[in-house]
Parts: C-alpha cells; sequence; structure tokens
C-alpha cells in the first residue's frame, strides 16, 4: 500500500489517521465531505478534494483517478443530512433506491460495495489506529460508585440490544430506569436529552454492536462527548473496552477531572 484513500467526516478522528498515514511514509489521498470535516485538515495534508455528501459519484471518480484501491472511511457522517437539503447525484441516487431500509448499516455496505466495484476495497477503520483504542480502566480520578456500575452493567445491556437492532450505540441511563437511547441525532444530543429527562446525574453508555463491521461505525468518544456529558449532568461516561476510539484522551480526562466525573472503559 503506496496510497490509502480517506474518506473525511467530522471529528479528529481524520486527522489523526492522516498524520499517521504521513509518518508511515503513505500518501494519503484525502476526499473531505465538506459539510463535516474539518478545515485543518488542509493544514495537514495537499490536495484534499472538497465534496458534498451527495456528489458520491464524484468522489469514487476522483479516488479512481488518483490511483486508490484501499479506502478508510474515517469521522462521522450524520446520517440526518439525507433527510435535510440533500441534494444527491445519480450515483447517490442510485444507490439510495437500492437499499431496503435506511439503517446505518445497510447505507455503508451499499456504500462499500459500490466502492468495490470501482476497484476500491474499503479496509478496518482500526488501520493505523490500535493505539487509540484502550482496555479496560479508570481513566479518572474519580470512580463509578457501586450504584453507577450497576447502571453501567444495565447501561451495556440495554445498548447491546440496540446495536443489535442497527439502532444506536448509546444509552442514558439513570438507577436502572433509560433517560434516552441513541437514534438518527447522534451520541451529543442524546446524551444532553437523557440528562435533561433524568434531571442530571446520569450515567452514560457506549458500546460497540455485538456484530460490529470494522470498516464503518466503530464507537467513538472524545473530548465532545465528555463536554456534553457535563452539559447534560452525567455523573459517568462508561464505553466499551478494546471496541471503542478514545480520541483527545488527555483533554477529556482532565476536564472530567476538574468537574468530578468518572471516565471508565469495561
Amino acid at each position: 500500500m503506496s496510497k490509502v484513500g480517506i474518506i473525511a467526516g467530522a471529528g479528529e478522528f481524520p486527522i489523526i489517521l492522516v498524520r499517521k498515514c504521513l509518518q508511515k511514509g503513505l500518501s494519503p489521498v484525502v476526499v473531505a465531505i465538506s459539510e463535516e470535516a474539518s478545515p485543518v485538515l488542509d493544514e495537514v495534508v495537499d490536495g484534499v478534494f472538497w465534496q458534498s455528501v451527495g456528489k458520491v459519484g464524484k468522489i469514487f471518480k476522483h479516488l479512481r483517478k488518483e490511483g486508490v484501491t484501499e479506502a478508510i472511511v474515517a469521522g462521522k457522517v450524520h446520517k440526518m443530512r439525507i433527510f435535510r437539503d440533500f441534494q444527491p447525484d445519480l450515483t447517490a441516487m442510485r444507490l439510495l433506491w437500492s437499499l431496503r431500509n435506511r439503517k446505518d448499516d445497510t447505507i455503508m455496505n451499499k456504500v462499500a460495495d459500490a466502492l468495490a466495484e470501482e476497484g476500491i476495497t474499503l479496509i478496518p477503520q482500526t488501520t493505523f489506529m490500535e493505539d487509540y483504542i484502550p482496555r479496560a480502566k479508570v481513566f479518572t480520578k474519580r470512580k463509578p460508585t457501586d450504584d453507577e456500575r450497576v447502571d453501567i452493567d444495565f447501561g451495556a445491556s440495554v445498548a447491546t440490544e440496540m446495536g443489535r437492532l442497527d439502532i444506536g450505540q448509546t444509552v442514558v441511563v439513570k438507577r436502572g430506569a433509560v433517560m434516552a437511547i441513541e437514534a438518527i441525532e447522534g451520541t451529543d444530543q442524546a446524551i444532553l436529552r437523557g440528562g435533561s429527562l433524568g434531571n442530571r446525574d446520569v450515567v452514560v453508555v457506549k458500546v460497540a454492536k455485538p456484530d460490529q463491521d470494522q470498516r464503518f461505525d466503530i464507537p467513538a468518544i472524545g473530548l465532545g462527548t465528555v463536554k456534553a456529558c457535563l452539559d447534560g449532568g452525567a455523573r459517568v461516561l462508561a464505553f466499551e473496552a478494546g471496541k471503542t476510539f478514545f480520541f483527545q484522551q488527555e483533554e477529556a480526562v482532565e476536564m472530567a477531572d476538574r468537574n468530578d466525573m468518572s471516565i471508565v472503559a469495561f
């Protein structure tokens, strides 16, 4: 592999991945989703190809032209965009028409199949990123209480079933009751909603799907997740060890410690 395509969505993930590729002497061919990706990408690598999420044909054409045979999807592309001011090209329209439903895995598997027809293989998001997937530990000075541990276990069981149904990866719980389940709004908004409904002091739990496809939608947390937890009044942010990206770890833990909040990989 000398070139690797990077389809860049929101967050730190694509920025970190580009830097990792450069460190390894690879040539990243970056397609940045204009509605989502950070402009910092232009500071990290030359030749970023900015394109709207609906212009799938142009994205495929660019990757082909650059001789890409392997690509990684890095960063979130919020699914709600296909329901709001979405302007698909013909390729995107064909993909949408062929879907049996609009669940995340259904959409992304169809994208992967379409890329394969172009001679481009989607490879795991974990490629070069193993350092960002922590093992089980408590990261913060504050440890979860016994009652919060019970809520973590309860939330993990609920989130696993939600993942099995391909609905979402995050649940917000309090004293054995579900306050919110992540759907199309995304993790941060689910946390805020759950914190409001639970009148704060909630536990946030994020897990991988039972049959998680390593090519897309691997769960991730970071500084923005911790900010959402604090805004929503969460006391604990718990995530599945060995299966979740933890970005901006140092800053996130420092923020949690300043606010007496727990972060734990279980």
